[in-house]
């Protein structure tokens, strides 16, 4: 493989291996695509390492030593090892050992044939006195590391553990390169540059600018620093796309979401900007804030945000020490405020753009040689731009190899002139087909943060071919699709995306296929001119005299197949003030009238109208009957004065092809209208919609629906029977609602997803059993619920159950049955007595969250050999009425692929030696474990260690940790740890025997988010911080008083 750099590098004894383990090991990488060097000791010249071989060790991201019986006897196989564990320590680089029929105890402290080995060099005196210590400290580091002991592979099967460690070896190349690990690391001197900028500030509120071009990396380094800082701060707040969103949904809703992330509560009703800027003024003006603003595009963004001081010379209304990370494109929006902490990005250099152009298009830190010329060439095209690299290296990766393919594209490249970057992006445009580049300009115009379900429906009725395609740019980075489903594009590309669009028609307005800008799109309806190009149009109405286009601006679109309109800012007494008007000119115009029948020939509005939305319906002023509805997919009147008794429901009956309505926060909606004219709809949302209170039992004739969502549905009390027998129902939400009962009866055999959360409902009924394709159960804070029913066990595809902050008390005897069980959250409310015993586990589950002060034994976990991540906080005194210690009694050595462990133990007082038999385990924390003295050994793969108000805990060793990053030792007496000056891999540290409260609630919080426990609804992710951790003070004012009275 001259030429080229390797991922995996072997090092074996010949005799012992070359023709077994190790050429098998060998041919299966090379089979997997996998670029191995295979050192064979039969080449070998002298005595010293050569370049190459030195070269090739350096170069692997991995090496695996095969520790044979007579590996140690061989000064070349010591040499490689020790120079595998100076690359390990400079450079990062994996090693994974396999130990072929000898013990790893042998290998690390050379007992055995390995001791006899060096006994040997010793007494031959060949070796170098300094080299023996190098060589038996290789040795005990490598020895110690987890790997693979053919003696422990089941039957002794060599297919087997090659089998694994290949597909370890993937895994870990894979890993790599999804985190772009090159980049990150180079903007590691970025970071400290903007961290001095903020230490070096003098002023009480430290503002600081991050500015550059679209795609330069200003929100990857503004996030790199704000995760550093947010461990000093009780208040913390980001807001990602400013721009996008202020103009998508106000600067409003970015108040509201600022003062609901500071004030830790979700719900925040401020109706307009200055009520915002006064309560963000009023209630943090005295607290110490850090905040993230995200994309900032205009000064009075800022004004609203930071409490409208700044452009009257008040400066930002914050607490002392409070910092302000902004980045904006534009500098000059900083001005107003003064700002003198600015920090100008710059691009990448050559050396760090072809190392990430090298990841996206060769999984490799550098191009191979015979594409070096071609990789430089892009890396000059792309000029330092992140974004750029990363597009154009996936778009490679994903086109081939070919020279014919990398020619082709390379000659698009040095078409036309290099000044403006972000052209070259369109190299990647032209390369989608027709179809692929409608759903380009869609989602860049129009649909970033859209559910892709929903839109889906739209792309498909007009066809074109949206699963395949979204893939495309999946592929191509050209977009992304979140866990939740919502789409995400990058700014450059959604720019580009936009001036194509804008571009169509040069500058002739009536001509551009799409228009998102408000003004724009405002012209093009008051225009009197037809123009069957528009295809899709976004307008928020914000003033008064907007409201003046007549139904002769919709007339002259005839094309338009997507809608959206947003009434909200003229609700109230302002939409009043404009009924005589507005009907005037909405009716009773002779001329609209006439063009009208011109255009339209008599026919209705907008025929070809797919998305229908109109947020906050005029219903006083316009007839929905005036529209067309003959191909509509997507009617959206979400915060429309609707009612049951409307006379438009009679006209949607006309949509046959409807599959999505969203009704959301209709706040006049008592009651469904009568579905039976709706019977192809698939997707009804009614969320918010807090008077509804009956659905029409025509619900049961929607034989399509694969989606529906009633939560905060407060006024809901009954569902009807009906509901139960839609055959394609999917997912079912009803948080929030006062549901009491699920009817008995229900046989919706493609439901897969039920959430009952914060719910009055008392019991599921036995026929829960009947669900067999459900995947997810949420019964979250439901206060009343008792117990569950014995039918659940029949839920054999229940992939997660959720069960935080209920009384329940009673549970089947047995949940392995449950056989597809990943997920289980188990919380009581505080005070409620919970369960005194646990029932049976299933095996498969990977991660599992118990918290009940009554629980004082210890639940069987012998047999969840899956589990990653596990939550134990039981057996508070006082509370069960017990005060004997309970120690842990489970086999630790069972829960071998535990990653993630919180222990809030109050009795334990030894954490047992078998913790140190996790060799997985990344994330450690240890919470209110008052009893504990004595932890005897951490697995040295821990990453993250906490320990927080454990009183009673001993000093021990932490020189074994060389992976530990981040270390917090708050509320307990140990001011030393042996072996914390051999750690040079920590980023984060504070050991401290005060208690620090604000810094825990940082800590607890991002335990608990890691552990799933932060669902945010209503406010109520602090009720269960409160049900699993409000028992520490009560564990504490025990503890203190029995010490008292001892």
């Amino acid at each position: 493989m001259e030429g080229c750099d390797y991922e995996v590098f072997l090092s074996f004894r010949g005799p012992d291996t070359r023709t077994g383990i190790t050429d098998h090991l060998y041919t299966r990488l090379l089979e997997a695509g996998v670029r191995t060097f295979r050192d064979d000791e039969d080449l070998r010249i002298g005595e010293e390492i050569g370049p190459d071989l030195l070269r090739a060790i350096e170069q692997s991201k991995i090496s695996i030593p095969i520790f044979s019986k007579s590996y140690a006897s061989s000064k070349w196989c010591l040499k490689e090892l020790a120079q595998m564990v100076k690359c390990k320590k400079s450079k990062g680089q994996i090693i994974m050992p396999i130990f072929y029929y000898v013990e790893p105890s042998d290998v690390r402290y050379q007992k055995g044939g390995y001791g006899d080995a060096f006994l040997s060099h010793e007494s031959k005196k060949r070796v170098d006195e300094e080299i023996i210590p190098e060589w038996k400290a290789a040795l005990n580091e490598v020895g110690g590391l987890k790997g693979w002991d053919i003696e422990n592979v089941a039957n002794r099967h060599e297919g087997q553990l090659v089998k694994q460690v290949v597909t370890k070896v993937l895994s870990e190349l894979k890993k790599a390169y999804l985190a772009v690990s090159d980049f990150l690391v180079g903007i590691g001197s970025i970071v400290k540059e903007v961290r001095g900028i903020i230490d070096r500030a003098t002023d009480d509120n430290k503002v600081v600018g991050i500015h550059g071009m679209g795609g330069i990396g200003k929100t990857t380094l503004a996030k790199v620093v704000y995760n550093q800082l947010s461990r000093d701060f009780a208040y913390c707040c980001f807001l990602p796309d400013v721009r996008d969103t202020s103009n998508l949904k106000g600067i409003v809703h970015l108040q509201n979401q600022l003062i609901s992330n500071l004030s830790k509560q979700t719900c925040s009703s401020i109706d307009h900007e200055d009520e915002g800027m006064r309560t963000i003024k009023e209630r943090f003006s005295t607290k110490k804030i850090l905040i993230l603003l995200d994309d900032i595009d205009d000064k009075s963004q800022l004004n609203a945000l930071l409490g409208g001081e700044a452009l009257s010379g008040g400066g930002v209304c914050f607490g002392p020490g409070s910092v302000i990370l902004i980045t904006t494109r534009n500098e000059s929006v900083l001005q107003p405020f003064q700002v003198k902490s600015i920090y100008r990005i710059g691009v990448m250099d050559s050396e760090r753009s072809l190392q990430l152009f090298s990841k996206h298009a060769f999984r490799r830190d550098h191009p191979p040689e015979e594409k070096l010329k071609q990789s430089q060439e892009i890396v000059e095209i792309a000029q330092g731009l992140p974004l750029l690299l990363e597009v154009m290296g996936s778009s490679l990766s994903s086109l081939g190899q070919s020279n014919e393919i990398w020619k082709d594209y390379l000659a698009k490249c040095r078409k036309g002139p290099n000044k403006e970057v972000r052209s070259k992006l369109m190299i990647n445009y032209e390369a989608l087909d027709l179809s692929q580049r409608q759903i380009f300009l869609d989602i860049a115009c129009f649909f970033v943060g859209y559910d892709k379900n929903i839109v889906i429906c739209m792309w498909k009725d007009c066809d074109l071919c949206p699963i395949v395609d979204l893939e495309v740019l999946r592929l191509m980075s050209l977009i992304k699709i979140g866990e939740d489903n919502k789409l995400w594009m990058h700014d450059q590309l959604k720019d580009l995306g936009r001036e194509i669009v804008s571009q169509e028609h040069g500058e002739q307005l009536e001509k551009p296929s799409r228009l998102w800008n408000h003004k724009d799109a405002l012209d093009a309806l008051l225009s009197k001119k037809k123009n069957e190009k528009l295809q899709a149009l976004r307008l928020m109405l914000e003033d008064s005299s907007e409201y003046r286009f007549t139904l002769e601006g919709f007339a002259a679109l005839p094309n338009l197949r997507f809608l959206h309109m947003d009434s909200q800012k003229l609700a109230g007494s302002l939409i009043t003030e404009l009924f005589s008007e507005a009907k005037i000119l909405w009716h009773n115009k002779s001329l609209v009238m006439s063009l009208i029948k011109s255009y339209l020939n008599n026919k209705q509005l907008l025929p070809d109208l797919r998305w229908f939305s109109w947020h906050n319906f005029p219903l006083r002023i316009l007839q929905i009957s005036n529209f067309s509805l003959s191909n509509l997919i997507i009617l959206d009147f979400s915060r429309s004065k609707l009612t049951h008794k409307w006379s438009g429901w009679k006209h949607i009956k006309r949509a046959d092809k409807l599959k999505v309505l969203n009704l959301s926060g209709c706040e006049l909606l008592t009651r469904t209208p009568n579905f039976s004219g709706y019977l192809k709809l698939e997707r009804l949302i009614l969320e918010k919609c807090e008077r509804l209170a009956k659905i029409h039992s025509s619900i049961g004739q929607l034989k399509l629906l694969v989606f529906l969502n009633l939560n905060f549905c407060s006024d809901l009390r009954y569902l009807p029977q009906e509901l139960g027998g839609l055959p394609a129902l999917a997912e079912l939400l009803l948080d929030g609602t006062s549901i009491r009962k699920i009817p008995d009866g229900w046989v919706m055999k493609n439901l897969k997803k039920l959430s009952l959360d914060a719910t009055p409902i008392t019991h599921l009924p036995d026929s829960i059993g009947a669900l067999t394709n459900l995947e997810s159960l949420s019964l979250n804070w439901c206060s009343n619920m008792g117990s569950l029913p014995h039918s659940i066990k029949e839920l054999r595809s229940l992939i997660e159950l959720d069960l935080l902050e209920t009384t329940i008390t009673e549970f089947p005897d047995s949940l392995e049955s449950l056989e597809n069980l990943k997920v289980l959250k188990l919380s009581w409310c505080y005070g409620s007595r919970g369960i005194s015993a646990f029932p049976k586990l299933p095996i498969s589950l990977t991660s599992l969250a118990i918290s009940s002060p009554s629980l004082v034994t210890m639940p069987d976990l012998s047999s969840l050999i899956n589990l990653k991540q596990l939550l134990l906080c039981m057996g508070v005194r006082g509370i069960s009425g017990s005060s004997e210690l309970v120690q842990p009694q489970y086999p630790m050595p069972r829960l071998s692929k535990l990653e993630v462990l919180t222990l809030t133990l109050p009795r334990m007082t030894n954490l047992s030696l078998e913790l140190g038999a996790l060799p997985h385990l990344r994330s450690l924390h240890l919470h209110g474990c008052q009893a504990l003295e004595c932890i005897s050994q951490i697995p040295s793969s821990v990453s993250k260690l906490h320990i927080i108000d454990c009183p009673s805990l001993t000093p021990f060793d932490i020189s074994n940790l060389e992976n530990l990053s981040e270390l917090y030792v708050l509320a307990t007496p140990l001011q030393y740890l042996p072996g914390r000056e051999r750690l040079n891999s920590l980023l984060e540290e504070k050991i401290s025997v005060d208690y620090a409260h604000d810094l825990q609630a940082l800590l607890r919080s991002k335990m608990l988010e890691r552990h799933g426990l932060t669902k945010n609804m209503l406010g109520r992710t602090r009720e269960i911080e409160r049900g699993c951790f409000s028992v520490l003070g009560t564990i504490r004012r025990y503890v203190q008083s029995e010490g008292t009275t001892g």
